[in-house]
């Protein structure tokens, strides 16, 4: 054999060494890895398949960020929705129309236990998810409601509750505190009517009579009158019944009776003649407007001014009293620029929902946006609020009257109807549909990534078995040619000869 032979079986002995070692090493970071090739060109024609796969992943765990981001705001406003539906009913058992019980400061137990509520209520109105605005509509930098007491006393230019509320009450008192209505006598005839043509104060809607002797004219209008006509004299006991609508909507009755004697509460006497009569008709007449009108109407107006303040849903203007003076007015004006928005909110589209959006999917958004004063929201508001600015320091049994109208009023949209949801709860509803969806699609989310990544494994990865038993294999090979190498170095030109 040539020399040159054995030279050159030994390098390329030493060539495949190399090449063997380096596919030893290769098996070894594969084992530590995982991962068949540390490039796109190792993974041969799956590398396309392979990109297009991770690329997916990528695009729906930005979903799932997203979700995250989603999932923690709904968790809040079904936490704080939730507790406003709890101040709701709490509040309606704390305005109890029975408990007129004055505290040192001219207030009412049942007003400082509305007021802690009130606090607290605007307080969740106001909660924000790092930083983000949750009551607010799609205006989610700054609070959607301004403070309590900017709400109640306004501020040098703007006025707050109280003044608008003081200002309907005026104006349906009107100027003999009567309701704007007017009575006259002429001969037996007593004549009850409207001070004029406007949406102030009582509205006579008629009258029911079993008084003998006497016979009653309605008129229309407006304005609307009442005539009652003692052509004769009544018999004692006999009731006549005056009906009237109040500013809020509702309505309410003041019944006289025939007395036996003078004193009686809600009576008028007999008089020598049926002209005594009507005079002392119209006397108590007189007086039980007065009374009612501090008492029912009073909560009325309490109840149409705190809805002007309150109710601007849709940028809807404040209607305040055009005055003054006020207890003469006819007219209400835009109030918005010299009131207090208690909403500061977004406003500009007509559903609330679509004030927060995310996209969750592929063609897929959900709308969760919430406003402060919804209606379910704005009621619960309104009302409380209502109550806590009423003022009840008269100590008269007047005030003890509108105490019990105004608590009555606000109690109202507090009650949950049985069988039925109050709008708090509605809302809920919603987003709860809405989190339900965004919870199944998170889900399907999960199932598909773990699908994807089992796809991207099949490709990238390899059996840590099989390049274990490689590696094991090679390795043996691998010593098979060190020893021949070692002993073909080893010979020497005496040995070879």
């Amino acid at each position: 054999m040539a020399v040159s032979t054995v030279f050159f079986k030994n390098s390329s002995m030493i060539d495949q060494l190399t090449r063997m070692r380096s596919t030893f090493d290769d098996l070894q970071r594969q084992l530590n890895t995982l991962k068949n090739s540390e490039t796109y060109a190792g993974l041969g024609g799956n590398r396309s398949l392979d990109l297009s796969l991770k690329q997916r992943i990528n695009e729906v765990g930005s979903y799932q960020s997203t979700i995250d981001f989603v999932d923690l705001r709904m968790n809040v406003l079904d936490q704080t929705a939730g507790r406003m539906d709890e101040i709701r009913s709490e509040s309606r058992t704390a305005i109890d129309p029975n408990n007129f019980v004055q505290q040192a400061d001219g207030g009412t137990n049942s007003q400082t236990s509305a007021k802690v509520s009130l606090v607290e209520l605007l307080g969740l109105l106001n909660s924000d998810v790092g930083g983000r605005q949750l009551y607010g509509g799609s205006k989610v930098d700054t609070a959607p409601v301004v403070d309590m007491d900017l709400i109640m006393d306004g501020d040098l230019t703007h006025a707050g509750l109280k003044q608008v509320i003081d200002e309907y009450a005026q104006a349906d008192a009107g100027p003999l505190d009567n309701g704007r209505l007017t009575s006259s006598l002429a001969g037996t005839t007593v004549t009850l009517a409207e001070d004029g043509v406007h949406d102030f104060g009582f509205k006579i809607q008629g009258v029911t009579s079993d008084l003998s002797n006497v016979t009653t004219n309605y008129t229309a209008g407006p304005p609307a009158s009442q005539d009652v006509d003692f052509t004769g004299q009544p018999e004692v006991g006999e009731k006549i019944r005056v009906f009237m609508d109040l500013p809020d909507g509702t309505q309410t009755t003041v019944e006289l009776h025939v007395a036996e004697g003078p004193g009686e509460n809600g009576g008028f006497e007999i008089g020598a003649t049926p002209a005594d009569t009507a005079q002392n008709f119209k006397d108590a007449l007189d007086t039980a407007l007065g009374d009612t009108a501090g008492s029912e109407l009073k909560a009325a107006s309490y109840a149409r001014g705190s809805d002007a303040f309150f109710d601007t849903y849709q940028g809807k203007p404040v209607a305040r009293v055009d005055g003054p003076p006020f207890d003469t007015a006819t007219a209400t004006r835009d109030g918005s620029a010299d009131t207090v928005a208690w909403y500061v909110g977004d406003q500009t589209v007509a559903d609330p929902r679509t004030g927060s959006s995310a996209n969750i999917d592929d063609n897929f958004t959900v709308n969760y946006g919430v406003r402060a004063n919804e209606e379910g929201i704005r009621e619960v508001v309104q009302s409380i609020a209502a109550f806590v600015a009423a003022d009840f320091t008269g100590e008269s049994e007047e005030d003890h009257g509108f105490y019990t109208a105004m608590a009555e009023r606000s109690r109202a949209p507090l009650q949950n109807e049985e069988g039925k949801t109050s709008g708090i709860e509605k809302i809920q509803m919603e987003l709860a549909t809405t989190h339900l969806a965004v919870k199944r699609v998170d889900e399907r989310h999960t199932t598909t990534t773990n699908s994807l990544k089992t796809a991207v494994d099949e490709i990238e990865g390899i059996d840590s078995n099989a390049v274990a038993a490689q590696i094991l294999q090679l390795k043996t090979m691998m010593e098979i040619s060190y020893k021949t190498t070692a002993i073909g170095y080893q010979l020497s030109l005496a040995n070879y000869m």
